[in-house]
């Protein structure tokens, strides 16, 4: 396919009725988020919703790419090296949303433009590209708008802009013919950045990955804090879903029960004390009475237990050989699974533009049960937070 034009989605006719609507809802919106950079957030929003799209090939999995950078967008579309030769009809989707009203690729111009727009306008689905067409790699129901992938200056956009924003872009999803499915990414910021805050406004879920450590709780406390005060305003309705420990280092292979929480590996000793007080300190957080229904699983009355293994997942760190070649070429750990069942070797070799790979089907299969176990848990939670 040209990498000039990219292919969008067919507009959805304004005079599709509320009982479609009703019948075809966006089904869930999670937002991967932490106020901490290098968690994991992208690497997990990636395989995740490539992962969901291949199960679900009668979903369409809308990624919208919140993040300065755009590290997503250049895994999607193949690649970091893939991803430079690609051209502002690729990247900076997400400022042109509503650009009917002129062809401005700043943040204002967009956002000015949607304000303008009445809710009926707004055609999400004809700002997103279909990834497949750029990266074989991805599932072909996978769709994406993209922020640019490019440093930017944004403009501080008032609470009540944010939720007219947000709700216009829910109800051109809700509108649709088809079932969608939304996932965002955003930025590892200290102070929230305004499409970080955008995020929040358009998920109803969160994700939240850390590194297994104090110092990380310490500044995530901060921003669940952020969180709490956006929902008591009324501006948000985001609950934290899930706390992902991340990147934990493994003593070895063996499935292990800790404390009822069910890990697919044996942690080192230090990592599980580390764990438990670190969730002893979530777990507070979600009995103060102050931080009620910040947790879709917590509660004042909610044993500590309960909480933790409706909350809490534990992540392995993943193996160097699977995870680079994944980030440089655009290949999900579900894609990796395909070409190593396909091929009949007991490894495969992955090259990107200077540097090779090698990685045995072991590990390659180890590193994707990991993404499915935590992929199964978060839907399930999803399910039962309906």
């Amino acid at each position: 396919p040209s990498f000039g034009q990219p292919s969008r989605i067919s507009s959805f006719s304004a005079s599709a009725t509320a009982t479609v609507a009703a019948t075809m809802p966006l089904q869930s919106a999670h937002v991967f988020c932490s106020h901490i950079g290098h968690t994991g957030k992208t690497t997990l929003c990636f395989n995740m919703s490539c992962l969901y799209a291949k199960r679900h090939p009668d979903v369409r999995v809308l990624v919208m790419d919140l993040a300065e950078e755009g590290d997503l967008t250049k895994r999607l579309l193949g690649g970091v090296d893939a991803a430079r030769g690609k051209d502002d009809e690729v990247f900076g989707s997400i400022f042109r949303l509503l650009s009917e009203a002129g062809r401005q690729s700043a943040p204002s111009s967009w956002v000015s433009s949607l304000l303008r727009s009445s809710s009926s306008e707004l055609d999400i689905a004809s700002h997103a590209i279909r990834v497949s067409e750029h990266n074989p790699n991805v599932p072909e129901n996978l769709y994406l708008v993209s922020s640019g992938a490019w440093p930017r200056n944004e403009d501080p956009l008032p609470e009540e802009k944010r939720r007219e924003i947000a709700r216009k872009i829910r109800e051109s999803l809700e509108r649709a013919s088809e079932s969608w499915k939304l996932f965002c990414d955003t930025d590892g910021d200290r102070r929230p950045s305004p499409f970080t805050m955008l995020g929040y406004s358009l998920c109803s879920l969160a994700v939240v990955p850390l590194h297994l450590s104090k110092a990380d709780l310490d500044r995530t406390e901060t921003m669940l804090g952020l969180m709490n005060e956006m929902r008591k305003s009324g501006e948000i309705s985001t609950q934290v879903l899930l706390i992902v420990w991340n990147m934990v280092t493994s003593q070895n292979n063996a499935a292990m029960e800790h404390k009822g929480l069910r890990l697919a590996f044996t942690p080192a000793k230090v990592s599980l004390d580390i764990l438990d007080a670190c969730n002893t300190r979530i777990a507070a957080i979600a009995k103060d009475e102050d931080f009620a229904g910040l947790f879709v699983s917590g509660g004042a009355e909610t044993p500590d237990d309960e909480f933790i293994q409706g909350s809490i997942a534990v992540m392995r760190r993943l193996a160097d050989n699977v995870l680079k070649p994944a980030e440089e070429l655009g290949m999900p750990f579900v894609q990796m699974i395909d070409k190593l069942e396909s091929s009949g070797h007991k490894q495969l070799t992955f090259e990107t533009k200077d540097v090779k790979y090698s990685a045995g089907g072991d590990v390659i299969r180890g590193v994707d049960e990991a993404v499915r176990t935590l992929s199964e848990k978060l839907e399930a939670l999803t399910v039962g937070a309906r």
